[in-house]
């Protein structure tokens, strides 16, 4: 999976839960959508910042072990 697809695919995957969530509950189709549509952005950015903390998190690792071994 590329990694520019990934941070959507995830999204989908939250809306989804969350509309079938709403839908066991007597809400309304529409609301239920909306609720999915506004889940489905957050899990975009959530991917997008675990995406970039993990990054950031493997970029403070490598120099810190590189200053360890010239010790």
């Amino acid at each position: 999976m590329s990694k520019q697809l990934k941070p959507y695919l995830e999204g989908l995957a939250v809306g989804f839960v969350f509309i079938s969530i709403t839908m066991l509950f007597d809400i309304p189709f529409y609301m239920s959508l909306i609720i999915g549509a506004l889940a489905a952005l957050g899990g975009y950015r959530n991917s997008i910042k675990m995406d970039r903390e993990k990054k950031e998190k493997k970029s403070r690792k490598s120099p810190q072990t590189a200053n360890k071994d010239d010790q």
